[in-house]
């Protein structure tokens, strides 16, 4: 497995719904098809909610975000996984990444540690989705 394949499918087995998961790997990792499965970031995703909190308002930007994916384990950089912009598929630093998603207004996905800690942005205004398995 790349590095790619290890964050996308840790997030599917962690975070989405066991029917979900399997065609969210297989999409995202065909570059002709990857585009339909960014779309529906823009959308719903179909996240587990028990491992999900919705970031309140205040803290649902850059600087704020990166004090609390920090606290909760993030390390200086993150995997990217969002529609329209060119660092989909790319480590960042996190800060830069979420720069990057934070002004843009379509949905992304930051993989911090793969299956355990990651940070959901739907399509603007929603408010951001932080998604966080306990370390087994």
């Amino acid at each position: 497995m790349t590095g790619s394949t290890d964050h996308e499918a840790a997030f599917a087995k962690a975070f989405l719904p066991s029917e979900k998961r399997a065609r969210f790997i297989q999409i995202l990792a065909q570059p002709r098809r990857r585009k339909e499965m960014l779309v529906q970031l823009n959308g719903h995703l179909s996240y587990l909610r028990a491992y999900a909190m919705e970031v309140p308002g205040e803290q649902d930007f850059p600087d704020a975000l990166v004090t609390l994916l920090r606290a909760k384990g993030a390390g200086p950089t993150c995997y990217v996984i969002v529609d329209g912009l060119k660092a989909d598929g790319r480590e960042l630093p996190l800060r830069e990444a979420l720069m990057l998603i934070c002004m843009h207004r379509s949905g992304a996905i930051l993989s911090c540690l793969p299956g355990r800690l990651a940070y959901y942005k739907p399509e603007s205004p929603a408010p951001g989705i932080l998604l966080e398995r306990p370390s087994p």
